[in-house]
């Protein structure tokens, strides 16, 4: 395997490799329940491929993919106000955030993103109603840590 190219791992599914910048990555998509849209994904790992805990905190978030996503619904919606985007009419939890939002990307870390040996996770979304707002949702190990700007 030192010498693939391409790769079938869960819960990744297919991925490719690639390296740019001294940068090694694999590239592929995945669809999270609790959202309508495939993201593309960016697995940060050398040759070899994913890690065991890269894998394990991909397992975490793609069987707790609604939670998080009830996790970050209030301080989404916070961040939309805060960037003067309209939320919903009048409903506090901002729940209908969703609808303006789209998935983009997933970003795996490796094991020395914080620094602990725990796992990144960041689920970047675009926005329909501002090219330039890109909020995501960080994790680490699987678990909710907080909503990103991304602006």
């Amino acid at each position: 395997m030192p010498d693939a190219t391409e790769i079938d791992r869960a819960p990744f599914g297919h991925l490719r490799y690639g390296k740019e910048y001294g940068a090694e990555y694999w590239r592929g998509s995945i669809k999270l329940p609790g959202f309508e849209k495939v993201f593309s994904l960016i697995v940060r790992a050398g040759r070899g491929g994913p890690s065991q805990r890269q894998a394990a905190a991909m397992i975490a978030i793609v069987a707790n993919a609604s939670h998080l996503r009830q996790q970050a619904t209030p301080a989404m919606a916070e961040l939309h106000r805060e960037a003067g985007l309209p939320v919903s009419d009048g409903e506090a939890e901002g729940k209908d955030v969703w609808s303006t939002l789209q998935p983009e990307e997933i970003e795996v870390s490796d094991e020395s993103y914080y620094g602990d040996g725990r796992i990144f996770v960041g689920i970047i979304f675009g926005s329909t109603l501002e090219p330039d707002f890109a909020p995501a949702i960080e994790t680490a190990d699987g678990s909710f840590v907080q909503v990103l700007p991304g602006t």
